[in-house]
């Protein structure tokens, strides 16, 4: 989102959920295109190659209609907006980072999204894009007017275990992995509710595969599990939608840092993958 609309971000993350039945009435195109421009401009990671597609449901191929989302549940939509990436060193991460910006623009402007992963028919895909092999499609999200009061909604919400995710206290570490919190970072407003919203990220079935340790100038982020289709770890995707939801939420409570990704040992556990690390300007406490 734009460093001006950053105040609401907290409001944004937590009336953004997945949508997964449209009113057949498309949005106007000049809100989808500012979405998928959003998603243009996004503040990214990497220098990864991205492009951001916007496509009518009759635009879409054949293969790729009644989109199969998590739970079994076909999605139907008058609209996609559809993410392709050249492959770079850390360009899912990045991928999920850029994606989730652009999905916070479209609840900012009252559309819905759901995300989904392109596990399958990566071929028809960018035959329908116009896009040769060099490009992954990495994800897509339908995207439109949520059809008010939808059963469907509630009940795949509630399936998802939305409001069941994990506590604080399982995903972020004092120093090292497992060490609970100290007081003087679970009252501090501020932090907590950083930590909060990223709390709140979306995640492939809610699994929240990410953790984070705290240290003085620096925050871990590494993954706990693996999601590999088509060689594509979307946990790493994952990761990439939690790290924006800390940095846009960060930002906007006027906590200064970065995100660097690369390698590191996880204090206090082997076996964890890592992603990157939120470089502070400033001390913590």
């Amino acid at each position: 989102m734009e460093e001006s609309d950053s105040m609401n971000i907290q409001d944004v993350i937590f009336r953004r959920i997945s949508v997964r039945t449209y009113q057949p009435e498309p949005a106007s195109i000049d809100d989808l295109e500012a979405v998928r421009r959003a998603g243009e401009r996004a503040e990214a990671l990497t220098e990864a190659d991205m492009q951001f597609h916007l496509r009518t449901d009759r635009q879409m191929g054949r293969e790729i209609k009644g989109l199969i989302g998590d739970y079994g549940k076909t999605i139907h939509a008058p609209h996609y907006i559809v993410l392709a990436s050249r492959e770079r060193e850390g360009y899912l991460t990045d991928a999920g980072f850029r994606f989730e910006q652009m999905v916070l623009d479209a609840t900012a402007l009252g559309l819905g999204t759901c995300w989904v992963g392109l596990m399958f028919k990566e071929a028809s895909l960018r035959s329908t894009l116009g896009l040769d092999g060099s490009w992954r499609m990495i994800v897509l999200s339908p995207i439109g007017r949520p059809l008010e009061k939808s059963l469907t909604n509630r009940m795949l919400r509630t399936l998802a275990g939305s409001k069941g995710r994990k506590p604080i206290d399982q995903l972020f570490f004092w120093q090292r992995h497992g060490e609970i919190l100290p007081g003087s970072v679970t009252s501090n407003q501020r932090l907590m509710q950083v930590l909060e919203a990223t709390r709140w990220a979306p995640s492939w079935m809610n699994r929240q595969p990410w953790r984070f340790v705290l240290l003085d100038r620096e925050i871990l982020v590494y993954k706990m599990q693996c999601q590999n289709r088509e060689g594509k770890d979307y946990n790493r995707l994952d990761c990439g939608i939690a790290m924006c939801h800390m940095h846009l939420t960060a930002r906007a409570l006027g906590i200064k840092g970065r995100f660097k990704l690369g390698s590191f040992e996880v204090p206090g556990l082997s076996g964890a993958e890592p992603i990157g690390k939120y470089i502070l300007e400033n001390k913590l406490l």
